[in-house]
């Protein structure tokens, strides 16, 4: 049987010829014999492009209600992509060529924005480019998966590339949720708590401060204050509410501002409590991205460089660049991470290790593995230090709102015995 092939050479030329073979997977091997990447194989004659044209290219380019544009705003989960890239994996080791992988996967996504970014990165593959230029053309996919999977094109191991995008990416999810799950918990606790503060103060309150001055009953001073506070509250929380969401937007503006979200960027590490949770966070992810760009053929300058973009932080930006000028220079990994302040002596001694042994990649992926395993714990400890806390501040709020309404209602019962 014939089959009609259309490949990648080691020097990024498109090959396109005929091979007759059993069945795909014997294409596939004879292709990659040849050190070429396979980029799409057809049974016979015919064109994959026209075929999709035909069938799959009409699919997105219908007309659709408003809840399907609707669904194609925002972005898309990292849990969303590790799955696509995982599947895709899956299907190129499996022999399946790219441009029907691309098509079946594009049919199956749910999420419209990776379902269209896939359907593009097929149609320019199709086209003739490659999977990594393809999808560096979209903001879907992250500038890291690009890299990697460029060196697996290179390196004729684009399943494995593949692979590891998605163990990034799983890695990268799981680690964002520690954190959401770190912080979610107190922060429910102190929204309930304020609301329940708020009900006191704007509904029950103003009803006992109207008994009190009816009764003529002389009010201690924490009273009174309480009291003018509620029924300020009750007349001005649209001014309230309007202050707290101003303060909350100035902040997130604060914080991504290019003159002050190096400023921020510091606070940030040196908060109480949380603090710490995102430092270890950050090397768990700076760490852990510098170890699969290196494991995957990277250049360790443009893998430096490639860390200290996509850090998040810039206090962790500059600490990469400053590794990066070092290793520019003729400097080890080790020997200047043991001159900047933010990596701890341990990150220096495995860098030195790894540079030593020729394993950098494996030194960051444990350096990476015990930030995880310190960051779990440390959310442990937090969340069982915590409860008390909170349940504590709650009960502090309720006795002294009750202290404030029932202090006078003794002295008065009091004065009439």
């Amino acid at each position: 049987m014939k089959y009609r092939y259309k490949a990648r050479a080691s020097d990024g030329k498109i090959d396109v010829g005929v091979i007759e073979a059993n069945d795909t997977r014997s294409v596939v091997a004879q292709i990659r014999k040849k050190g070429m990447l396979p980029v799409s194989i057809e049974e016979g004659g015919g064109s994959v492009k026209d075929k999709d044209r035909s069938s799959g290219g009409s699919r997105f380019s219908s007309s659709e209600g408003l809840f399907g544009r609707l669904q194609r705003i925002g972005t898309v989960p990292l849990k969303d992509k590790a799955v696509f890239f995982r599947q895709l994996a899956t299907m190129v080791r499996a022999g399946v060529n790219l441009g029907s992988s691309l098509d079946i996967l594009a049919e199956q996504t749910k999420n419209k924005i990776l379902t269209d970014g896939i359907s593009k990165v097929k149609r320019m593959v199709d086209g003739g480019q490659s999977l990594s230029y393809s999808m560096g053309k979209l903001p879907v996919f992250p500038p890291l998966s690009i890299s990697i999977i460029q060196a697996g094109e290179e390196g004729g191991s684009l399943d494995t590339s593949l692979e590891r995008v998605a163990d990034f990416l799983e890695r990268q999810d799981a680690l964002k949720k520690k954190i959401v799950s770190a912080v979610t918990y107190p922060a429910v606790v102190m929204a309930f708590s304020l609301f329940v503060l708020y009900l006191l103060i704007t509904v029950v309150m103003p009803k006992f401060a109207t008994v009190f001055t009816n009764l003529k009953i002389e009010l201690p001073w924490a009273t009174r204050t309480m009291f003018s506070f509620g029924l300020w509250m009750a007349d001005n929380w649209v001014y309230f509410v309007l202050s707290v969401a101003g303060l909350v937007a100035a902040t997130i503006f604060l914080a991504r501002w290019g003159r002050t979200k190096p400023f921020m960027d510091r606070v940030k590490l040196k908060l109480p409590i949380f603090g710490d949770l995102i430092f270890r966070a950050g090397m768990a992810r700076s760490t852990r991205t510098l170890a699969s760009l290196t494991h995957s053929g990277i250049p360790i300058l443009q893998a430096l460089d490639m860390t200290s973009r996509i850090a998040g932080n810039t206090v962790f930006e500059g600490a990469f660049k400053v590794l990066e000028r070092s290793v520019r220079k003729g400097a080890g990994l080790g020997e200047t991470a043991r001159n900047v302040k933010l990596f701890p002596p341990m990150v220096a001694h495995m860098l030195s290790v790894g540079e030593e042994t020729g394993q950098v990649d494996e030194m960051l992926n444990k350096v990476a593995d015990w930030f995880e395993l310190e960051l779990d714990e440390k959310i442990k400890r937090l969340t069982s230090i915590l409860e008390p806390l909170l349940i504590v501040f709650v009960g502090g709020i309720v006795a002294l709102v009750a202290l404030a309404i029932f202090s006078p209602i003794v002295t008065a019962i009091q004065e009439m015995l």
